[in-house]
């Protein structure tokens, strides 16, 4: 992710057009102005860059730092853009330690000049450059100064650079909901001007904002038609840099291998050779595309197609000497070579790939395990096999804990941000009525100063003051009204959200605890189990398994059906398949208290309602039911009138008054029990429905679904 965003900062400040690199004769300048003007166009083009001479950023690193030497003390403005190409110089000659300094310096004279425009300009640039040097710290409080000048700022081209850096410092941190919205605002600005201006680069910048939010839908949500259309949107201005173009046909060249439309990815890289057959230098973007489409050989089992592509993808990579692509090409030639059989030689070639993957791309590192732990089987050494399943395992289970948790934080900060927007709106709006305020006042003073000479004009006067007062009054009670609105909802949403943590911490842990305990006793020791038991065993962990990705489920259909806007999808369902379908979960359960589940439900009665809620709060009625039946008993499920589904138990020997409390609590807490009844009542009354206990004199319970309007 690192190198992703440093290509894209790269990407953004290297396009190519039309300029001149001369230097300007400041002999021929008289004014001291003037000489700073044309040194600072001087070093614009520079940056630009149109030939790709190789030493054009040393020179451009030298010329902001003789620019600094032309300046006024006292021009802080200044200064920062010359500090600001000084430090792009050094970073495009990958002397980041340097880059990070004179970044900094331009930040410093920003701030010092209050120029919003150049204090993004500086923060945009060290976010990436903060991150390569892995001080998170640092791009956190880049990304705090930059988020201030956002929220106050209306300058269309602060907004959309702005946008974009905030795009990509949440990508990084993997919040990939929240980095697509603001680049979504960042292309949404730039398209408004596409079809009145003249100028590539603001054509370019807008092809990149879409490879950008291409490679998001692409690779955090797998979303490869959404990934290909609006790289399509982008296509038309891409042409207008050379360097953007390129990585647009390697765009292509990956993403129609993932549709697996192997025909236009072969026309693109086709392309794509053209394009760059006189590149001076190996370019990574046709290495990536020969792999994408070994890739897509390999995964549809026609590796003998993949062969030239590893190795033209190989060949490449090595002449590059860029660790990063030889360690992709690596990986992938492994992965042929395990393949067409040859496990031994796609050991040796996933083991040059492990150790930098292992410090790049943990993604990357777990298919290399993968492939390591099945090359090692084939080739026949098992011991070495299960250790790198085992690793393979372990880095799972904690990628899978670290996705889990960014999608939470992702969420709750997209909410935030959110939340946020709205306040500011609501903060300028009352701005604006306090403006208007003042101007009335004003005008009452001026009014007043008048109406000494005239009580009648003063009389008249003060007849439409009052009135418009009494409009500002209405305007800001309804104001008032809006705010405790949203602060009602915001309490609601703290809440769920509590609730929702409460949860999982109180559910998650036995079952999350049963699964740890077997996967330790399979560990530690094997040899006490014999077939039937490890059998047995492995079935067991399987239903664990399940059953906390089953609770998971309920949890988070329960979360959103706590949202405000959230509504159950309505239809038509079989009641009788729903009882069957949840009555064989719970069948070994009830086997293990010698308790039979009886459905005597009718097979054509079916009620519109959301069939995922009815199967949780079926579920976790019959979860109850199991728990509380004495052994040996028989559970009834029937149904006397067409909006009335009935369980029937016999409840074991049981405090009554605890077992009314646990039925009747509404409010869900996870230090008590109860919750799975509390989340069924929550989502019976999302269907319109609620659920009703009888304890009867004979001990005998019975819960009832009951659909009030039905």
């Amino acid at each position: 992710m690192n190198r992703f965003i440093c290509v894209i900062f790269i990407l953004l400040n290297s396009i190519a057009f039309n300029a001149k690199s001369q230097a300007p004769d400041l002999s021929k300048i008289k004014n001291d102005n003037e000489k700073v003007k044309a040194w600072l166009a001087y070093c614009s083009m520079l940056r630009l860059n149109k030939n790709g001479a190789p030493d054009n950023y040393v020179l451009l690193q030298k010329a902001g730092i003789q620019g600094l030497q032309m300046v006024h003390p006292q021009d802080d403005s200044d200064k920062a853009k010359f500090y600001l190409y000084a430090a792009l110089g050094y970073y495009y000659q990958v002397k980041f330690d340097s880059a990070q300094i004179y970044f900094y310096k331009s930040l410093n004279h920003a701030q010092a000049s209050a120029s919003a425009g150049l204090i993004v300009d500086a923060c945009a640039a060290l976010i990436p450059i903060n991150i390569q040097l892995r001080e998170a710290g640092k791009a956190d409080s880049c990304k705090t100064i930059l988020q201030s000048i956002l929220d106050t700022t209306h300058n269309s081209k602060i907004l959309q650079d702005g946008y974009s850096a905030m795009g990509s410092y949440y990508q990084h941190k993997s919040y990939y909901s929240t980095a697509q919205d603001y680049l979504l605002k960042s292309i949404e600005l730039r398209k408004k001007e596409l079809d009145t201006t003249q100028n590539d680069k603001l054509k370019a910048d807008y092809a990149i904002q879409c490879y950008l939010l291409s490679k998001q839908y692409q690779n955090s949500e797998a979303l490869y038609d959404k990934s290909l259309a609006i790289l399509k949107e982008g296509q038309p201005y891409a042409n207008s840099s050379p360097t953007v173009s390129t990585r647009y046909l390697s765009s292509f060249v990956e993403i129609y291998s993932l549709l697996g439309n192997i025909d236009s990815a072969l026309h693109y890289k086709v392309l794509l050779e053209e394009r760059t057959k006189n590149s001076p230098v190996v370019p990574s973007e046709l290495v990536s595309a020969n792999m994408n489409i070994a890739k897509y050989y390999i995964d549809h089992q026609k590796a003998v197609l993949a062969y030239p592509y590893i190795i033209t993808a190989d060949t490449l990579a090595s002449e590059s000497k860029s660790p990063i692509l030889i360690y992709q090409a690596k990986l992938w030639n492994g992965r042929y070579l395990e393949e067409v059989g040859k496990f031994n030689e796609a050991i040796a070639s996933l083991s040059q790939s492990l150790p930098v993957a292992m410090q790049i791309n943990k993604e990357q590192y777990l298919e290399g395990l993968k492939y390591m732990a099945i090359a090692q089987k084939g080739a026949g050494n098992t011991i070495e096999a299960i250790q790198y399943y085992e690793q393979y395992i372990q880095l799972s289970d904690s990628l899978t804990k670290e996705t889990v948790s960014r999608n939470f934080a992702d969420q709750e900060t997209r909410y935030e941000t959110s939340q946020k927007e709205q306040r500011i709106t609501a903060l300028n709006s009352q701005n604006r009525l306090n403006v208007l305020e003042l101007q009335n006042a004003s005008r009452t003073r001026q009014l007043l100063i008048i109406g000494l000479f005239a009580l009648g004009i003063i009389s008249l006067l003060l007849y439409f003051i009052y009135r418009n007062r009494e409009k500002l009054n209405k305007i800001l009670n309804g104001r008032n009204t809006e705010l405790d609105a949203l602060n009602n909802q915001l309490a609601t949403a703290n809440e769920t959200k509590a609730k929702l943590f409460g949860i999982i911490g109180h559910d998650l842990r036995s079952p999350v605890g049963r699964i740890v305990q077997m996967l330790k006793i399979q560990k530690e020791n094997p040899g006490l189990l014999n077939e039937d038991s490890k059998k047995h065993h492995e079935e067991n962990l399987k239903l664990a398994s399940e059953s906390v990705l089953e609770t998971m489920e309920d949890l988070l259909l329960w979360s959103k059906s706590q949202m405000q806007h959230f509504k159950p999808e309505m239809r038509n369902v079989l009641i009788t398949e729903v009882v069957e379908k949840e009555s064989s979960f719970l069948k070994e359960h009830a086997d293990s208290k010698n308790i039979v589940i009886k459905n005597e439900i009718p097979e054509r009665l079916s009620l519109k309602t959301d069939e995922s809620f009815l199967e949780i709060i079926i579920r976790n009625l019959l979860q109850n039911a199991v728990k509380y039946s004495s052994d040996g008993s028989t559970i009834l499920i029937n149904s006397r009138e067409a909006n009335r589904i009935s369980i029937n138990n016999k409840i074991a020997d049981v405090n009554r008054e605890n077992l009314e409390t646990v039925f009747q609590n509404k409010s869900v807490n996870s230090k008590r029990s109860g919750l799975g009844l509390q989340i069924a009542k929550d989502l019976a009354a999302a269907i319109g429905a609620k659920i009703d206990f009888e304890l009867q004199e004979n001990n005998n319970l019975e819960s009832s679904i009951v659909w009030e309007n039905a």
